[in-house]
């Protein structure tokens, strides 16, 4: 099946020159570290200079081993592509065991048999069975739009290339002479649909992975990197976003590790980095489905209870403070117990903001520095727990605090 392609020879220029258009576009992205995978650019790359070689390079054998290393080249990056934008294991040994079996079929067919239609069939099947390994895993992944889109269109490069190898090998009489492929119907095929229905593909692989970007950068910009807690400024956000800008209720704990220097300059930076993740992990266990937690910086944390009176925030606190002094940090290499201190304040009626009530928090937690350490204060409840652990000694001094605010049940919830 023939066609004169001088009558047409300009189409077979499109795809080499928009594959390679989209390929820079996402080389410069990673160069510019908006994307952190390279592989999008080295797929689309080969994808253009796979046309360029199956149509154009006169050495026929050549041109289709070449051909079909560089088209099965491009499967595996975009499986890469998608595995990584997806944040999948990689598979990186199973598949390039898949590409090591393929390349010995295709030397094989090109090479041996010499058989354009077998070659076509291989490098097809190769193709498809290589990227649509990758988007079988990402599949359940995607819940954006765009990520979805993403998985749909690579599904449409798939279903094409298992549409055409069918076609051309068991229903069409199609020359087995690698001498005619530039000028078969094949080949005429594959590039409008690659100009047509696959072009989706890359373009939506160019917005999933700028759209990640943004998000990315969203994300480093309000959360701490150490911890995965909301920073400062996320925290701003967050609490302005719950309450509309609106005036706030509740109450604000703010708490940091004792002697945190010694930590660090005793064990090591290292070291410290654990502590504190330990204490972001207690935070979000105990905290995190009540209010809003943040690192705010070095070893200081805060969190936002909204609608909770003091007596909630202060048993809250004291429940961190117990299970945290009970942590066992030997096995980071911290031979000694370390401790967190806490203060605790009420968002006052009218505002707005937590920069009152921090402060006011900040009061309370030097007092209880200053009286030792390792406690709660609290100035709204005119007291300070003292040092004590998870005996009943410590239950009944919790108890008597709530009882002061009228929410002794939920207290014992806590505890228990």
């Amino acid at each position: 099946m023939l066609f004169n392609m001088g009558e047409s020879n300009l189409i077979f220029y499109i795809p080499p020159i928009l594959f390679g258009i989209v390929a820079l576009a996402f080389l410069l992205l990673w160069h510019l570290k908006v994307t952190p995978a390279w592989h999008w650019g080295a797929g689309f790359a080969q994808t253009s200079a796979g046309f360029v070689v199956s149509t154009f390079l006169p050495e026929q054998f050549l041109a289709a081993f070449a051909s079909g290393m560089i088209f099965i080249g491009a499967a595996y990056c975009y499986g890469s592509g998608l595995l990584r934008h997806f944040r999948c294991p990689t598979l990186r040994k199973q598949r390039l065991m898949f590409v090591a079996a393929y390349s010995a079929a295709l030397a094989y067919l090109v090479y041996w048999e010499q058989s354009l239609v077998a070659q076509l069939f291989l490098t097809d099947a190769g193709f498809a069975l290589l990227l649509g390994w990758a988007v079988w895993v990402v599949a359940r992944k995607a819940s954006r739009p765009i990520d979805i889109a993403l998985v749909v269109t690579s599904c449409v490069v798939v279903l094409d290339s298992v549409t055409r190898t069918v076609f051309f090998t068991f229903f069409t009489n199609s020359s087995n002479d690698f001498s005619d492929f530039a000028n078969s119907l094949y080949n005429l095929e594959v590039t409008i649909t690659t100009i047509t229905i696959c072009m989706f593909f890359p373009f939506t692989a160019l917005a999933a992975s700028a759209t990640a970007a943004i998000e990315r950068h969203r994300t480093a910009a309000e959360r701490d990197e150490l911890t995965g807690l909301l920073n400062r400024r996320g925290c701003w956000d967050a609490v302005q976003t719950d309450s509309n800008g609106g005036a706030l209720t509740g109450s604000l704990i703010v708490c940091d590790i004792d002697h945190f220097k010694h930590v660090n300059d005793t064990y090591g930076h290292a070291a410290g980095d654990l502590v504190i993740q330990g204490l972001a992990k207690e935070l979000e266990r105990i905290i995190g489905k009540l209010g809003c937690v943040a690192r705010f910086g070095g070893e200081e944390f805060v969190a936002f209870l909204p609608n909770s009176s003091v007596g909630q925030a202060v048993g809250l606190a004291e429940t961190l403070r117990t299970c945290f002094a009970i942590e066992d940090w030997s096995k980071i290499g911290v031979r000694h117990d370390v401790t967190v201190s806490c203060g605790v304040s009420p968002v006052s009626p009218g505002e707005t903001s937590l920069d009152n009530a921090i402060d006011r928090a900040d009061s309370a937690l030097y007092a209880a520095k200053n009286a030792g350490r390792n406690r709660v204060a609290s100035k709204d409840l005119e007291t300070v727990v003292d040092e004590v652990s998870l005996s009943s000694r410590s239950k009944r001094a919790q108890l008597t605090l709530l009882d002061d605010s009228g929410s002794e049940q939920e207290l014992i919830e806590i505890i228990r």
